[in-house]
This record gives C-alpha cells, structure tokens and sequence, in this order.
C-alpha cells in the first residue's frame, strides 16, 4: 500500500484498486461493473464466468485485511438492467451484515430503488458529503475552477497510464490520479471486466501506479 496525505486526510493506495481511510474504516471502491459479463452474453455475445468470483474473492480479502466499517462504491456498481449476476451480488452483500454499505450514484446505476433497498445499499447522489469528503462518480470538469474546491473522491473514468521502458517496451497500467489542483482523487477501476482510459496527466497531477503487489508514484 501507499500512505497518501490527502488533504489533511490520511488515505491509503491499496494494490487491489481501492481506497482505504484508517480514521474511520471506510473502504473505497470505484467502478465494479457487476453484471456487465451477464448483460454481454444477454446480448448474444457468449463470454466466459469467472470475473466476479475474482473480484468477490479480491474484496473478500480486503475485508479481511482491513476491517473496514463501511464500503463505499463511486458509482457503476452494477453494469445494466438485472440479470442473474444480481443474485451473486445480494448473496455476497449478506455475507456482510456488519459493514454498512453506500452507493454513489454512477451513470450505470439503473435499478429500481427497490432493489438497492432489498441488497442493503444506501443511495445518495455525487456531491455527497461524507466526513470532509466529497464523493462522486463523474470527475471534475478539466476547467473546473480550483477556488473554494473541497477534496473529492471519483471514479468513471477507469484511469490508466502507458510507461514505456527499453527495447522499446511498453505497459498499460491501472492508477490512482490525484489532481493537487482540483483536490480530487481518481481510483482505478475494481472490475476486471473493464477496460483501462489512458490518461494524460496534468502538471499538477501526481499519479500513482498500481504494479503488481504496489502502488507506486511515476
């Protein structure tokens, strides 16, 4: 993990793509896209199972490491419109009852608010404001003006960078952006189902890798 003093708010890079604050054990998670397989084979395209037992088993090990009180997801929690990966997300979510459990509202986030309701799930709309944070799923606008901006976590974007190295070796790669100027946070992408947004950074962004087992400033 990496230790990030955002803003007078110690936050932790985690390796697994997620975000953990210690002072008041919340785990952090951008961009699951649950559902997005089963609305593919839907579809008529025929993809293989298996991407959400990874993630479950990922978010199952960050819990078990971390402890966390609450899990906050910055939106496209699940893909689309209901399909039976729904089921595997109710039943993994009542595995759970102790961990309070929010969902900001992404532009995938089309269920009934019934079927929040049911899973558990808190809904609340991006500019939520939650213990000196503000949490949304779209980032800020590039022009956005800085003065007056509050620290901010988001997601949506799924951000990645392209590093090259000798021989002419190239890697794309998950990240964390931290725009000093905006204060706000980008996290990469949890679902492995999903593809990577090559960012250019800014000069006033600090980016943070995720390679293998770290998290690492580039």
């Amino acid at each position: 993990m990496l230790h990030l003093n955002f803003h007078t708010i110690s936050l932790q890079l985690l390796p697994e793509k997620a975000v953990f604050r210690p002072d008041n054990r919340t785990l952090y998670l951008a961009d699951t896209h649950f559902g997005k397989a089963g609305t593919f084979r839907r579809g008529g395209i025929p993809l293989p199972g298996g991407h959400n037992r990874a993630d479950y088993a990922r978010l199952n090990g960050l819990i078990g490491a971390h402890q966390p009180q609450r899990i906050v997801f910055l939106g496209d929690l699940f893909h689309s419109f209901l399909n039976e990966e729904w089921q595997e997300f109710t039943e993994w979510r009542s595995g759970h009852p102790q961990i309070g459990m929010l969902l900001i509202e992404g532009n995938h986030d089309v269920l009934l608010p019934d079927d929040y309701r049911q899973a558990g799930l808190h809904v609340q709309p991006e500019g939520f404001e939650d213990d000196g944070l503000l949490l949304n799923h779209h980032p800020l606008p590039e022009d956005a003006a800085p003065g007056g901006l509050r620290p901010s976590l988001c997601g949506h974007v799924h951000p990645g960078v392209r590093l090259s190295g000798p021989g002419r070796q190239h890697e794309r790669l998950p990240c964390f952006r931290h725009s000093t100027r905006h204060k706000q946070l980008m996290l990469p992408a949890f679902g492995s189902f999903t593809g990577l947004g090559i960012i250019s950074p800014k000069p006033d962004d600090e980016i943070y890798v995720i390679a293998g087992d770290a998290v690492v400033r580039v």
